[in-house]
């Protein structure tokens, strides 16, 4: 049972390693350096869609590579608002007496706001992602990540804890 554990969480270490962008193809190139591209929590963070694998034309490496170093929205600012934000939290939090809910409400309803726009940039990124590929590489990514899926599936069945022995 042990061994079962082991070999799947190695298996499993070894998928979700893989994931990401950061490994377009074989001959895909380089990272940009820091301070150039996007920041951790920019286009290139949380991919729906995972090219690890997947053989590339050149002219789809070109696109990819515009669309990565391309013109992308400010995160930063976002970041900072997103900050500046949690402070307002915790400041009304920490403040004795009763928490003014009208100033949490519409400080929670930034900060949905800010997600949500955030999410949209990021799929509207991925959807540029889609439109690169041909569906046979499509079919081959959805493969793929059936079978992670699958081998996530059973690696939490086996993760589950024993049930509680019967009276």
């Amino acid at each position: 049972m042990m061994k079962k554990m082991l070999l799947a969480a190695a298996v499993m270490t070894g998928l979700t390693g893989t994931v990401g962008h950061a490994a377009l193809a074989h001959d895909a190139p380089p990272p940009p350096p820091p301070g150039e591209g996007c920041d951790a929590h920019g286009p290139h963070h949380g991919h729906i869609l995972s090219l690890h694998g997947i053989t590339l034309t050149s002219a789809q490496h070109k696109k990819l590579a515009a669309l990565m170093h391309g013109d992308h929205p400010d995160f930063r600012a976002d970041m900072q608002q997103e900050r500046a934000l949690h402070g307002q939290l915790r400041t009304l939090l920490s403040t004795p007496g009763t928490v003014d809910q009208a100033s949490l409400t519409s400080v929670e309803q930034q900060l949905d706001a800010l997600h949500q726009k955030r999410e949209a940039q990021r799929l509207q990124f991925e959807v540029k992602v889609h439109d690169i590929l041909t569906p046979e590489q499509l079919a081959q990514i959805k493969e793929r990540q059936d079978k992670i899926d699958a081998l996530q599936d059973q690696l939490h069945a086996l993760m589950e804890p024993p049930p509680p022995p019967q009276k």
